[in-house]
């Protein structure tokens, strides 16, 4: 339990924000910090319809990858990989920003913050790493036209290290990233003065 110390708000705004100097530690308080504001809703908007364009266009992109019956060519498989990337931002990443905005706090425990979080990591890096291949697979094709068999193991290795690759960069965030509780403050004004208590 802290002891109410007295405060000065900083420069004026719409929501009240103050500094607490308390014994070798500063605090930031904001009144609405886990409210459900304007900000937030425009956010989960932006999001939504995002979602929506994404599924839009990377599911029947993937199906028609999946259904072909012929034996598809190193840009098409580079292609597929791309496109799970983007499915993996478009069904893990979008679906998390917009839960999060609106509900503004995460109450779904620390196992599935971590998790959610590798993943949220993970499909940007899937993607980008993918783009590298294919640019990489674009400069050898026009450098080296004859070397065919070649390419497509390369590509295979390629593939392979994007997603190793992309595995080792997101593992961070299990490790570093995980639920902290805030602690409630209360701000009180007493004789015209704002008063600090936290419990």
């Amino acid at each position: 339990m802290l002891d109410f110390e007295e405060i000065t708000p900083l420069t004026p705004t719409s929501q009240s924000t103050y500094i607490i100097n308390a014994t070798n530690f500063s605090y930031l308080v904001e009144e609405n910090l886990l409210e459900f504001t304007e900000e937030s809703r425009t956010e989960a908007i932006i999001y939504s319809i995002l979602f929506l364009l994404a599924v839009c266009g990377n599911v029947p992109v993937f199906i028609s990858l999946i259904r072909g019956r012929r034996r598809r060519s190193r840009i098409e498989e580079m292609i597929l990989h791309l496109t799970i990337a983007d499915l993996i931002v478009t069904f893990v990443m979008m679906p998390l920003e917009i839960c999060w905005r609106i509900t503004v706090e995460w109450i779904a425990g620390d196992a599935l913050c971590r998790i959610m979080l590798f993943f949220r990591a993970f499909g940007p890096y899937l993607s980008s790493m993918v783009l590298v291949c294919i640019s990489i697979d674009r400069f050898t094709a026009i450098v080296y036209p004859l070397k065919v068999n070649v390419a497509q193991k390369r590509v295979r290795c390629m593939l392979r290290c994007a997603w190793a690759s992309s595995f080792l960069c997101s593992l961070p965030q299990v490790r570093i990233l995980a639920i902290s509780l805030i602690e409630i403050v209360i701000v009180q004004k007493v004789n015209g003065k704002n008063y600090f208590g936290g419990f």
